[in-house]
């Protein structure tokens, strides 16, 4: 058995990215430069609910981390795909951290992106 050399949840997100595909400009202004990815729901907070939901208490293992991201990633796959994934210049990423937090209740995530279309209109191209 081999042990976690990082938190759990890291070994999650770099399962579920390697799908993740950045698009060729930011979702609110039209920029191609310094370019970030934004999810609209918090895979820690998706994961942590995810455990409980399925009583998964410890995760000490990288076999068992393993072992659990593929089945996280089928049960939360709506949460989780791309339509909920958005391509933003670093400016924009910022601004929706800084009005929303660095980290927010998933239950933002209808607000959230109602704010990005709101600011697409605004500031699109």
């Amino acid at each position: 058995m081999s042990e976690l050399k990082r938190f759990p949840i890291k070994y999650i997100r770099d399962y579920i990215k390697k799908d993740y595909k950045l698009r060729d400009k930011c979702y609110i202004c039209g920029s191609e430069k310094n370019l970030e990815l934004h999810h609209l729901f918090s895979i820690s907070q998706l994961f942590n609910e995810w455990c409980i939901k399925n009583k998964v208490i410890e995760i000490d293992t990288v076999e068992k981390i393993t072992s659990l991201r593929e089945k996280f990633a089928i049960d939360c796959k709506h949460s989780l795909d791309h339509h909920n994934l958005f391509t933003l210049c670093k400016a924009h990423h910022q601004r929706l951290h800084t009005i929303y937090g660095q980290r927010y209740s998933n239950h933002l995530a209808p607000k959230i992106k109602n704010w990005l279309d709101i600011q697409k209109e605004k500031h699109g191209k």
